[in-house]
């Protein structure tokens, strides 16, 4: 993968998780990104008249459980289980230049290598060194994958400019977009999901261990999952846990609301803070907790749930027990109220 590439993703991977510290300073970090992927994928150029695609597969044998690694710059990439042992890719190259030979020649300037070594693959685009004699900047060329796939393949997506899709995939399975979304369906061991601009969804997951899902603008939404524990953050955003079975939640955002639905477990955890912005909590059984909830401006009801109240009472401050009190609900907002409610 080309030094860009590399670097934009080692400045996205060392950056603190919005799901464990709110980093302000990250919505510079969204202009710096997005600038690199606009350099690279400027459809509205009035000199872009012409467009030039090349289509190519590639299939890898890589048997039942092999490992996929996919490497992009500026295109959408889509993976699909599929059947057999072997890996599928369709590589399309788009092109487009200010007549037609200008396109075919920025076609040719952008290559994607292959390689296969027992039992893995790895894809990736690569654009031209500025030395050689035409800049990346002036490449008008995106690059899309469409993936078909064993459903135990292993498989690891790095992207600047595309959307990502993956689906019914149940191998272990990383995705990162700087500028688009990741969207996940039918997931099994999902590891980590994340987006510099753009939302970040997980849908009918269950996932062994523990999953995380983060933005820094866009929205986070994990529906119909299961895990052990989930990590969802976003600066920008609204976080939606849509029901959710986790021993262990634990939701951040800086500015949007937190919607949280599902049962809470027997010695659960679930910590949500936000801080411009309403934390909505529905829950469904009778699992008894112990409740710590607190705003700033904003007032705190849990008319369905009665709270045997102890310590500071008010419209801002509710700390108490439901129940047996075996669930711990952290629950904190600066700005925004806080609504605990029946599912």
């Amino acid at each position: 993968m080309n030094r860009l590439l590399v670097s934009s993703f080692a400045v996205l991977l060392a950056a603190p998780s919005a799901a464990r510290a709110q980093v302000y300073p990250e919505r510079i970090v969204v202009k710096a990104k997005a600038a690199i992927a606009t350099a690279y994928q400027r459809r509205d150029r009035a000199d872009s008249r012409e467009e030039q695609t090349e289509k190519t597969t590639r299939t890898f044998h890589l048997g039942p459980q092999g490992s996929l690694m996919l490497g992009n710059i500026a295109g959408d990439i889509t993976v699909t289980r599929g059947g057999g042992a072997d890996v599928t890719v369709e590589i399309v190259k788009t092109a487009r230049g200010r007549d037609v030979n200008d396109a075919r020649d920025a076609l040719q300037n952008v290559t994607v290598d292959a390689v296969e070594q027992n039992g893995r693959a790895e894809v990736k685009t690569h654009y031209p060194n500025e030395s050689a004699g035409r800049s990346r900047r002036n490449l008008n060329v995106s690059v899309a994958y469409t993936v078909t796939a064993p459903p135990e393949t292993r498989v690891s997506i790095e992207t600047i400019s595309g959307n990502v899709r993956v689906t019914g995939i149940k191998g272990d399975l990383t995705a990162t977009s700087i500028s688009g979304d990741v969207r996940v369906s039918g997931g099994g061991r999902v590891g980590t999901l994340k987006s510099i601009s753009g939302t970040v969804e997980l849908d009918e997951a269950q996932v062994d261990g523990a999953v995380e899902a983060s933005s820094v603008s866009g929205d986070v939404v994990l529906r119909r999952v299961s895990a052990r524990r989930s990590q969802s953050g976003t600066v920008s955003g609204n976080i939606r846990l849509e029901d959710l079975k986790c021993d262990r939640v634990e939701a951040h955002t800086t500015s949007g609301n937190i919607d949280f639905s599902g049962p809470l477990a027997k010695s659960g955890h679930y910590e949500l803070k936000g801080f411009s912005g309403d934390i909505h909590v529905m829950l469904a059984g009778n699992t008894g907790f112990e409740l710590d909830a607190s705003s700033f401006s904003g007032q705190i009801r849990s008319d369905d749930f009665p709270i045997t109240t102890r310590g500071r009472i008010g419209r801002r401050t509710l700390t108490g027990t439901y129940g047996d009190g075996s669930a711990i609900l952290d629950l904190s907002t600066f700005s925004g109220g806080i609504v605990i409610t029946k599912r």
